[in-house]
């Protein structure tokens, strides 16, 4: 740990729940739940920032950092840095954000070689808009191919999809209907296995993308129906129309396991040879083309208020990632891109960045 003078930044306020109004703190009422929760660290207007939540240890910080003191630079202080909640002095100027990253932490470097990940994220660092929303959008659509009139015209809707599949007649929808039942889902044509039973909500989710080429997505599908068949008939799920099959993550398979999903994917790779690769950001890739890729979906667990939306992978990263973009894009110029910015607080999250995947510091993905 390093040694450096800190401070309380200006834009945000210290506010107990019972401060608010019966509006503004019926969302956040059940982390009175926790014994060691204080209170919500609030931006002041103008300033625009995600409302952080803090326990007492916290709280006492901020307060006794209303006047500045030399202390050790620890991963909290430096994440509180970060997201400009505190500030740190160099050259008698106190920085924050991107411009306090090098102040506080070893040079960042991206992951080395190509990757569709790191492109996702200077294109959407290359925006104009520090619009957090608008940049998560951009991250999380990346690599979608364009909608056309010929892709709409050929797949409008679900009948369309499952008759290009060969899924609803003769041998394949056969196969379908031993092992799974078909239902509906928001945006999606989804199997659920007949054999297995449901999945614990409190343990992580393995997805596997099976990212084709919409030209190619018949024998994909094809392939990935009669290899879980023959071996382990888990969930699995398909775009409902031209929209859904021009996204990078078309095709996705759930298991329970790393090591379900390893076979599987072992099985399936030689019988996907001739299909045309599509490539899914933020994933692991499990062959060199991206056709295979894997991720893990967040458990219950990870979402701090039960009403909050529970998140896939990708969605779970493009928020953050998106947050991380327009604060930067918002917030003093340094000399660390926004992009790179974005990248360092995924990372110190506990996001494998080489890997996209979640470390242990994260969630358990035993």
């Amino acid at each position: 740990m390093t040694l450096h003078t800190f401070r309380a930044s200006a834009r945000f306020e210290l506010k107990r729940l019972d401060e608010l109004t019966p509006e503004q703190r019926k969302p956040f009422a059940e982390l009175e739940r926790d014994d060691d929760f204080h209170g919500l660290l609030v931006p002041r207007p103008p300033f625009v920032a995600n409302i952080k939540s803090v326990g007492r240890e916290g709280a006492a910080l901020f307060q006794r950092l209303a006047s500045p003191e030399a202390i050790d630079a620890d991963d909290e202080i430096i994440d509180l840095v970060l997201d400009g909640i505190l500030e740190v002095e160099s050259d008698g100027e106190y920085r924050w954000g991107p411009a306090a990253l090098p102040l506080l932490t070893a040079s960042i470097e991206p992951p080395a070689g190509d990757d569709i990940s790191i492109e996702a994220l200077r294109y959407a660092g290359d925006l104009a808009t520090d619009d957090a929303q608008t940049l998560t959008t951009a991250l999380y659509l990346y690599n979608r191919i364009p909608l056309s009139p010929f892709w709409e015209s050929r797949f409008p809707d679900r009948d369309a999809v499952l008759a290009h599949l060969g899924a609803d007649r003769g041998a394949l929808a056969s196969v379908l209907a031993s092992h799974w039942n078909a239902s509906p889902s928001q945006g999606w044509i989804a199997w659920h296995s007949r054999e297995r039973h449901g999945h614990d909500p409190k343990a992580a989710t393995f997805k596997l993308y099976v990212s084709v080429r919409p030209e190619s997505i018949r024998d994909a599908f094809e392939a990935l129906v009669r290899v879980l068949a023959e071996s382990n008939p888990v969930d699995f799920k398909i775009g409902e129309n031209a929209w859904g099959l021009l996204r990078p993550d078309k095709l996705v398979a759930y298991f329970a396991s790393r090591e379900e999903l390893d076979a599987i994917a072992s099985t399936l790779q030689p019988r996907l040879a001739g299909c045309a690769a599509h490539g899914v950001p933020f994933s692991t890739p499990i062959d060199a083309a991206g056709m295979l890729s894997w991720g893990v979906d967040p458990p219950d667990s990870d979402r701090a208020l039960s009403w909050m939306m529970r998140e896939s992978w990708r969605l779970w990263l493009a928020n953050r990632l998106g947050n991380a973009l327009g604060f930067a894009k918002a917030s003093p110029a340094g000399d660390v891109a926004p992009w790179r910015f974005a990248l360092e607080r995924v990372r110190r999250l506990g996001v494998d960045v080489e890997r996209w995947t979640p470390t242990a510091a994260l969630w358990s993905t035993a």
